[in-house]
């Protein structure tokens, strides 16, 4: 439990931390989410692979674990 909210807070915390880059940079609080939602697409462009490949790894997951709970002993 520790280390998930460590995790947690440090995301939190580094959000925070970029945010507030982007704020006393251009001045407003619009402008820095404009910029953060801007960065954040960017990486949704960019780790698009791993996602389709994490998503094709998730069916697997699933089909295995499908076919040794059918009731068929065979698999």
């Amino acid at each position: 439990m520790r280390v998930l909210a460590t995790i947690v807070i440090v995301l939190a915390v580094g959000f925070l931390g970029v945010m507030g880059y982007y704020w006393m940079r251009d001045g407003s609080l619009q402008s820095a989410g404009a910029e953060m939602d801007k960065n954040l697409a960017g990486i949704d462009r960019t780790t698009q692979p791993l996602q389709d490949s994490l998503g094709e790894v998730g069916d697997g997951v699933k089909e295995t674990v499908d076919n040794a709970t059918d009731g068929d002993d065979r698999t």
